[in-house]
């Protein structure tokens, strides 16, 4: 009986070992990148978190309406810092990178739209 809960007790910690190593080696993996996209409010800030938020191997994206500063955790094994860029002009907001079509820009409420870059 005390050899089974021996062994039931290493196996469970050999598991919680895996698993934190797992989550760590997991969270080393991600990179964190800062660049500038072109917005104006809220609801800027909202559409631009939102389109980034549905892709899976973007961790977290946080846009900063008066730097205009875009901070995105990412796995860079899954997706490049270019998909993100084009993720953001998709959805109607410029980079320093990627320009967003003159069609997806112009479908923004005014208030969204900024002065572009000619």
């Amino acid at each position: 009986m005390k050899s089974t809960k021996n062994f039931f007790a290493i196996v469970m910690a050999l598991l919680i070992a895996a698993i934190t190593f797992n989550l760590t080696a997991r969270t080393l993996a991600d990179d964190t990148a800062t660049f500038k996209v072109y917005g104006n409010c809220g609801m800027c800030k909202k559409r631009i978190e939102t389109a980034l938020s549905k892709n899976k191997d973007i961790k977290k994206a946080t846009w900063d309406v008066k730097t205009k500063m875009l901070t995105v955790v990412y796995d860079p094994k899954k997706i490049t810092l270019d998909a993100i860029h084009q993720i953001v002009a998709d959805a109607g907001h410029d980079t320093d990178k990627v320009k967003a079509k003159d069609a997806t820009y112009n479908k923004l409420m005014d208030c969204c739209q900024y002065e572009r870059e000619k």
